[in-house]
């Protein structure tokens, strides 16, 4: 058992009430434009004067630089994960409105359109998106419907220790107990009747996830009387999952693939949306922050790829993120940025310790208007039943993938070529060794775990 669960904490933080200076002003960083790809159009649309001390005050010049704003620690926080959500959504280009509500979102939060998942499939995305660790790091077994082992230590234990009350909503078999995804919650709930589907999902449920939700944080037990308890919550909504499955009352886009997926993503948005303008409307809302991403993309055929899982093409791992803080100015933040550092970013907002129990950093800094340095980012797909592993690092616009145990390379320019078609070990042998160079020192920091039990690992040397 974690000693992380066997802590009791010393007492309960309260909550820091305050609010920013009325003269801060939001710095808007705008940078170069997307490069994923884009497709075709849809088819369907103080009165009483100054006191002593004001007048014997030194005058203040009006060429000071302005105050910056600066994080008013601890705040609840709201995790949205939008199930096989892409990066060519219509902030990034894509000429579709497909998700009207998440485009505006964007303009009222920190933007980044260039990150990536930890993984390509959920059941080694969320996992690791919840410790802070990537999955070949944490204790596991073998099957691609991967079980989780209370060895790992998640946010929502972390969060526990420290009086924060923990809640989860969801809506898929993946979060059923068996997998060890419920480590960690004082309110976790499933809708009625979920079970994993293994084919797709074929359950339509936004809209009942919505409610469950709304009831989650309506519950005094989890956020108090008068919305005093601090808390962090979870909910994944997971429509736009294969199957596909077309909504009448949102825009008709067509029968092709492409088409039935951006309907469904219009669906999911409306009942995001409505979930977090209801959310920041409650008397707990004026100090939530709300973190918006997606476990992995999802592949309409680029490099002969459809759905996810299996491979890390830029298709199935790179992903939408948003994160709004009261207070934040609202930013476009185009450096690439992995899900690695989502659990030290939303443990900073709650107000809890950050240190080397995360692989990745807290993005507060940045959200609040620090300049966000390069750094390389590291996507992992350890070995199951079903697929080989599988490990990329992106710097820059670069990024190296290495196929089984760093047998094969293949090495692209995805600021340019979203799709991968270009493969550039030949033409820039250069590139591939500073690539390659740089791989073996960040797979050197990731230890890998031994899977435990008996499942047959694909491509694993036979000893």
């Amino acid at each position: 058992m974690s000693s992380v669960r066997r802590t009791v904490a010393s007492s309960t933080r309260s909550w820091v009430v305050g609010c920013l200076a009325t003269f801060a002003i939001a710095a808007v960083v705008h940078c170069g434009h997307s490069s994923v790809p884009t497709g075709r159009g849809a088819k369907a649309p103080s009165a009483a004067g100054p006191s002593a001390s004001d007048l014997t005050a030194p005058k203040v010049s009006a060429h000071l630089a302005p105050v910056e704003p600066s994080a008013k620690r601890p705040y609840s926080v709201l995790l949205l994960m939008i199930d096989s959500l892409r990066a060519d959504m219509p902030w990034a280009g894509y000429p579709r409105a497909i998700a009207p509500w998440l485009s505006k979102f964007g303009e009222r939060s920190t933007l980044y359109p260039r990150s990536y998942s930890i993984s390509s499939y959920t059941a080694q995305s969320v996992a690791p998106t919840l410790a802070g660790k990537y999955p070949s790091q944490m204790k596991r077994d073998g099957w691609f419907f991967t079980k989780w082992f209370d060895d790992n230590v998640f946010l929502s234990e972390r969060a526990q220790t420290h009086g924060i009350r923990t809640l989860a909503g969801h809506a898929h078999g993946y979060f059923l107990p068996k997998y060890g995804l419920n480590q960690g919650w004082d309110d976790y709930r499933l809708l009625d009747g979920t079970a994993l589907e293994t084919a797709g999902v074929t359950d339509v449920n936004s809209d009942r996830l919505n409610a469950l939700a709304k009831k989650l944080l309506s519950d005094p037990a989890n956020v108090g009387s008068h919305g005093q308890k601090r808390f962090f919550a979870y909910v994944h909504f997971v429509d736009p999952h294969f199957t596909y499955v077309k909504h009448p009352e949102d825009p008709d886009y067509g029968d092709k693939r492409r088409d039935l997926y951006d309907n469904e993503v219009h669906f999911t948005d409306r009942w995001v949306g409505d979930l977090v303008d209801w959310a920041l409307r409650q008397p707990w809302g004026e100090h939530l922050a709300i973190v918006i991403t997606a476990d992995h993309g999802e592949g309409f055929g680029e490099r002969g790829h459809y759905r996810h899982s299996f491979e890390l093409w830029e298709s199935l791992v790179r992903v939408p993120l948003f994160i709004y803080v009261p207070g934040a100015p609202s930013r476009r933040i185009e450096t690439a940025r992995g899900a690695i550092d989502l659990a030290p970013t939303m443990a900073d907002l709650l107000g809890l310790p950050v240190g080397d129990e995360y692989q990745g950093q807290s993005l507060v800094p940045e959200v609040f208007g620090a300049e966000a340095r390069p750094r390389p980012v590291i996507v992992d797909l350890p070995r199951s039943n079903l697929s080989d592993r599988r490990r990329a690092i992106i710097e820059g616009d670069y990024k190296l993938i290495a196929f089984g145990d760093d047998r094969r390379f293949e090495l692209f320019n995805v600021g340019l070529d979203f799709a991968e078609t270009r493969e550039l070990s030949q033409s820039e042998p250069k590139k591939l060794e500073e690539m390659k160079q740089l791989y073996a020192e960040l797979s050197s920091r990731v230890e890998s775990v031994a899977v435990v039990g008996d499942a047959p690992l694909r491509g694993a040397p036979r000893h």
